[in-house]
């Protein structure tokens, strides 16, 4: 897979070099757009704002349960620390306590007794020699067991195939170019909809063994044309198997992980973050300089005219439709400067006129930078260095900077709060995180990206907060054409955190490498309808601004779960509990009667957002 965010995202080039051509808007384009924006109830003057600091939450004390569930791993699967490194992580985030087992053909598994469910983190089952048929038996007496990847086609595998569902093959390795969603089982996976591997649809994995199942299998995922299972569940006695036929190695494909762990039990929930935010890198700031070569062959308008009378209304109009509260994020200059002095810029009424508006219609403001230069710093971080861009001469010529933009915003917009900082590029090294954090003492909020860049140089975060209370809210796509790989990406993300996370530049227009010569009424298109697929796909999602997903994320953070059964309904108790949770809620028999404690909606087949308004949850169940 090629990494999309630094490319797609924010120009590889650093946005100022040598020298800058500023191109202010004129007081009559400013006039203009202010005129058109009247249609939305927008004003470029300052009404109020709600973005302050935010209110400090308390918490609950923790709670704890029992493992539920066994990890087998084996030193003789050279990639079984692969696979033990991904449902590790997955387990934690769902909240699943695990104990993990190294084993041997010889290794006593009569400690199945003590577990619910059963992962095997390793393609070549020979290795657990008689003790395959030690764990098909406890799984026909109610176990629950998943594999993480396609299992080796060795004897072994072959000697239980049938307890799995397959009726025929299961000895070829079958080559795939993407694959479908099955039977409504993940929001936003539309029955017959195809999520391609590859931009152009054409890349071939042979990771999935040609198999034919049984007509009693439920099939969750399959092959672009129905013809591969590639994830399916098969019901064994008194129990179930969920079978993994793909290699499932990347981040990307922790959604599909988290969808087979859910659907081994009859029930299954777990903590998400549930929140959808939309970030403006390099707005407000000076107007983008670039090549307008499109826009004057689309429109017939220069850069700043289209900026102002097309893009920016075009923006607010999608943000009406579906109430959006947008994140901008401010540049003072394009500049090359990387040590002081810093000078002020004095041309501000594009940031007062567009800052202003967005701040009426419910968004907020945070940092992007005093320039374009990522946060890295001489004699300290020379291989972060990327592309032309320069590094700083020091720690203390980055707070300067960094002071200078805390003023210089301060001054345009009194009495917000900036808590938000989204490095340029993606890029920020840990000496200059320092160093931002000292100089911008409301900034507690990181916004950068979830994946890295082709070059490993990019901030990669996880939805995480730091022991010194930093919260982290990585993006998680861009650009206003996703890619194939930001789809898939989106969809599994939407069903493991609850979550959508995309940004976007002003000058997306400008750069043929995001789309330039395309042109913005097909971009426009295109975006419209990864915004139709969201709401769609997840119309109760809760749309925030930055500092609302730092909430909703530290939240999220907090969250520990104890989950009992009792009489055949689940008693949930959470820790770490502020006043509200979010869920997703696996139902894999029967149907929910009542939930007290909490409101739901169905999201997709057998799937459920839960609202928890207490920290005692009843989920009572029905045929």
């Amino acid at each position: 897979m090629v990494c999309f965010l630094e490319k797609q995202g924010e120009s590889y080039m650093k946005k100022g070099t040598v020298t800058k051509i500023l191109l202010p808007l004129t007081a009559l384009l400013l006039c203009g757009v202010v005129v058109m924006l009247e249609r939305y109830g927008v004003t470029s003057k300052y009404i109020e704002s709600n973005q302050g600091e935010a209110e400090e939450l308390v918490f609950s004390a923790p709670v704890s349960e029992d493992a539920a569930c066994l990890i087998l791993t084996s030193e003789k699967d050279n990639v079984s620390a692969i696979y033990e490194e991904m449902i590790t992580f997955v387990l934690e985030d769902m909240r699943v306590v695990y104990d993990v087992l190294e084993v041997q053909e010889d290794t006593d598994l009569s400690c199945l007794k003590d577990y619910d469910t059963l992962v095997l983190a390793f393609e070549d089952w020979s290795v657990l020699g008689d003790n395959l048929l030690a764990v098909c038996d406890w799984v026909k007496a109610g176990g629950a067991m998943m594999n993480m990847s396609t299992p080796v086609p060795n004897a072994s595998f072959l000697a239980v195939s049938g307890k799995l569902g397959i009726e025929s093959g299961g000895t070829e390795y079958v080559a795939i170019t993407g694959f479908q969603v099955m039977n409504d089982c993940m929001m936003g996976g539309k029955e017959g909809e195809i999520f391609w591997y590859s931009d152009d649809g054409t890349e071939e994995l042979e990771t999935s063994l040609n198999v034919c199942l049984n007509s009693q299998c439920e099939v969750l995922f399959a092959s672009e044309d129905g013809s591969v299972p590639l994830i399916w569940k098969c019901k064994y006695g008194d129990g179930s198997f969920v079978i993994t036929n793909e290699v499932i190695t990347d981040k990307y494909q922790r959604g599909f992980v988290s969808l087979a762990y859910s659907k081994l039990e009859d029930a299954c929930i777990y903590p998400v973050i549930n929140a959808s935010a939309f970030y403006l890198d390099d707005f407000p700031s000076p107007v983008p300089e670039g090549n307008g070569e499109y826009i004057r062959r689309d429109y017939g308008v220069s850069i700043a005219s289209f900026y102002s009378t097309i893009w920016w209304p075009q923006v607010l109009s999608w943000g009406e439709k579906y109430q959006i509260p947008y994140t901008g994020l401010i540049i003072e200059k394009y500049s090359d400067d990387v040590e002081v002095p810093f000078e002020k810029n004095e041309e501000v009424a594009q940031f007062t006129t567009f800052g202003n508006m967005l701040l009426n219609a419910g968004g907020e403001l945070g940092f992007h930078g005093y320039n374009h230069m990522p946060l890295c710093i001489e004699g300290i971080d020379e291989g972060q260095q990327y592309g032309a861009y320069e590094l700083w001469a020091s720690a203390e010529d980055v707070k300067a900077a960094m002071r200078e933009l805390n003023d210089f915003s301060s001054n345009l917009f009194p009495g917000i709060a900036f808590q938000v900082y989204v490095p340029p590029s993606n890029i920020l090294s840990e000496s200059g995180m320092t160093a931002m954090l000292e100089a911008c003492p409301d900034v507690n909020i990181i916004a950068s990206t979830y994946f890295n860049d082709s070059e490993g140089k990019a901030f990669e975060q996880e939805f995480e907060v730091d022991e010194n209370g930093v919260i982290h809210t990585p993006r998680i796509v861009s650009a206003l054409s996703l890619t194939n790989y930001q789809k898939v990406a989106a969809l599994a993300e939407l069903n493991y955190h609850y979550v959508q996370s995309h940004f976007m530049h002003p000058d997306d227009l400008l750069d043929e490498e995001r789309g330039a010569e395309i042109g913005f009424p097909t971009l426009k298109e295109d975006f419209e309808s990864y915004l139709e697929w969201i709401y769609t796909s997840a119309p109760g999602i809760r749309n925030v601004t930055g500092s609302e997903m730092g909430t909703a994320v530290l939240q999220y953070d907090k969250m520990t779960i104890d989950r009992e059964w009792k009489n055949d309904n689940l008693m949930v108790r959470i820790g770490g509990f502020a006043g509200s949770a979010e869920f997703l809620l696996r139902v894999n028999e029967g149907t929910i009667a009542e939930i007290d404690g909490a409101t739901y909606e169905q999201v997709a087949n057998g799937l459920y957002a839960v609202h928890a308004e207490t920290d005692e949850l009843k989920i009572y169940f029905g045929e």
